[in-house]
């Protein structure tokens, strides 16, 4: 069956049986508790809202990760592409899930539990997947706040989304040159603190430090277990909150929720690209099961290359 005729097979199935339809879909996904209803959604004023598999129970990580640990865990997960040359280096996904753990895990040391919101203000490093992922373990929502926007840019988004945590770096570096995002960080906090930061040394730059609020990555993971059983999440729970970059007024929180989000990227990648075991792609959802990379530098690496 070539792709013209699968797609029209799917708009007959879903014609035919819609439910029936994106149950067997949800099949990609790996569930605690498998779902019974496919879409509720609502576009009617007094009842509007998105709801995919609203029964249904599960753990975006668990999917990311856990579920490729027993057939590709000494396997390539990331490759990251730093800003020099000869920078860059792999992580299995054996790896990234002890780093995941490690970091939920001086997460909840910190304060953070399920439901809290968390706000990522990171260079391109695989520190940032590693955060994301993370918050998904133990169920907070997290907030990727873009790492050249300014002080102010990332106080509002800090304040609007009430985050309790911020996770940054000493300092970026893009191009050759060095970003001070530890510096902004500390002018946002001023208009909208946190209960606690967690910088990444990444440059080795000089920063100050807060005592109380503030504290190295490095040295909470050697604090901490590499054993972090995941929180079990409702579909319908919130997974993270995407701002509009608010060139045209106030930036706007888009919330994503966990069940349906990622059943739309795993399945979206995989019908668009069909990837093969080796292929290596410059961003795709992890749940997928081939690598990705991240890359620190200005496009002049390749973008997507076989191992």
């Amino acid at each position: 069956m070539n792709a013209q005729q699968d797609l029209a097979a799917r708009h007959e199935a879903v014609d035919r049986d819609p439910d029936s339809y994106w149950l067997e879909e949800a099949k990609r996904l790996d569930w605690d508790t498998f779902p019974t209803i496919a879409d509720r959604s609502s576009f009617d004023e007094a009842d509007f809202g998105i709801r995919w598999f609203e029964d249904g129970e599960l753990n975006v990580t668990v999917n990311c990760l856990d579920r490729h640990l027993a057939e590709r865990g000494d396997r390539t997960a990331i490759v990251f592409e730093g800003d020099e040359p000869g920078e860059g280096y792999s992580l299995t996904y054996a790896q990234v899930h002890e780093e995941v753990c490690r970091f939920a895990n001086s997460l909840k040391d910190c304060g953070v539990g399920k439901g809290d919101r968390v706000a990522i203000y990171m260079p391109m490093i695989p520190e940032a997947a590693f955060a994301m992922l993370a918050c998904a373990r133990i169920g907070a929502i997290h907030s990727v706040v873009f790492g050249g926007f300014s002080p102010d840019s990332l106080a509002d988004r800090i304040q609007d989304c009430g985050a309790k945590m911020l996770i940054t770096a000493d300092e970026g570096s893009r191009g050759g040159k060095r970003i001070p995002l530890k510096a902004n960080a500390d002018k946002a906090l001023e208009k909208s603190p946190v209960d606690a930061v967690i910088m990444v040394r990444r440059t080795g730059g000089d920063v100050a430090f807060v005592e109380g609020r503030d504290h190295w990555w490095h040295v909470l993971r050697e604090k901490v277990s590499a054993d972090c059983p995941p929180e079990k999440m409702s579909a319908e729970d919130p997974l993270f909150i995407l701002y509009t970059s608010g060139s045209t007024g106030k930036p706007k929180g888009v919330m994503h929720t966990t069940g349906g989000y990622l059943y739309w990227v795993t399945a979206t990648f995989d019908m668009l690209f069909g990837a093969k075991e080796d292929d290596v792609f410059c961003a795709l959802p992890m749940s997928a099961g081939s690598p990705v990379t991240v890359m620190s530098s200005m496009a002049r690496s390749p973008m997507a290359r076989r191992q």
